[in-house]
């Protein structure tokens, strides 16, 4: 159980600023969303999110049981 006002993650986001198309692309799903970008960026933001959703799922917890620091312990090992 998590005391009050202690710090949690509670999603993720992901935010490309290369698109020189015009395109607007935007993915949303439980736990992430991924904003604008070229189609490479977009696409390979999406691979990084739901490369860490599916760590997490192979942990048994939710998203927002980590801490930020645990959070990023786990993103740390996967990259």
């Amino acid at each position: 159980m998590r005391e009050a006002g202690q710090s949690r993650v509670v999603g993720l986001l992901g935010v490309g600023f290369d698109a020189q198309d015009g395109q607007i692309r935007i993915t949303q799903a439980d736990q992430f969303q991924v904003l604008m970008g070229s189609g490479e960026t977009h696409t390979e933001l999406q691979t990084i999110c739901r490369r860490i959703e599916e760590a997490i799922k192979k942990t048994g917890r939710s998203l927002n049981e980590y801490s930020p620091e645990e959070f990023m312990d786990l993103v740390q090992k996967l990259y």
